[in-house]
């Protein structure tokens, strides 16, 4: 019977687990391909003024380039937290966009590594964002 219930349980974590995980690759495909309206979907009521911010600063250039390879997005890792309502899922993005500096020309880049918080709001998985993603990446130098 101990069992039984230990089985279930881990294949309830299991689940939680994989629904964490598919919302924030869902997310990430349409945010890094800056489609903001799909990523909203996905994401807590109060991380729409970050979905705003990031389409006021999207230009046609930002949209050509993707239009000629999108972003790609993978799920890597997950990090359960202490609770059971929130996870932290590891997204590597390819092709994403670099930002740059006011007035410059953004730039796609290869391979970035973001660190995504998703949390358990009445059942739904929905990515919280608590302001624009940042690659967790190192750089070389």
């Amino acid at each position: 019977m101990a069992l039984t219930v230990l089985m279930s349980g881990c294949s309830m974590i299991q689940s939680d687990d994989n629904q964490a995980t598919e919302a924030a690759v869902a997310w990430g495909e349409a945010f890094f391909n800056c489609d903001f309206h799909e990523a909203e979907q996905y994401c807590t009521p109060e991380s729409g003024r970050w979905l705003k911010f990031a389409a006021s600063n999207t230009t046609q250039h930002d949209l050509d380039l993707l239009a000629r390879q999108g972003a790609t997005v993978q799920a890597t890792d997950y990090f359960p937290e202490a609770n059971d309502t929130l996870r932290v899922v590891e997204l590597r993005v390819s092709h994403a966009l670099k930002p740059s500096a006011p007035g410059a020309e953004a730039q796609q880049v290869d391979e970035a590594l973001y660190h995504v918080v998703v949390v358990n709001r009445s059942g739904s998985w929905q990515v919280r964002m608590a302001g624009l993603p940042r690659s967790e990446k190192q750089s070389r130098d």
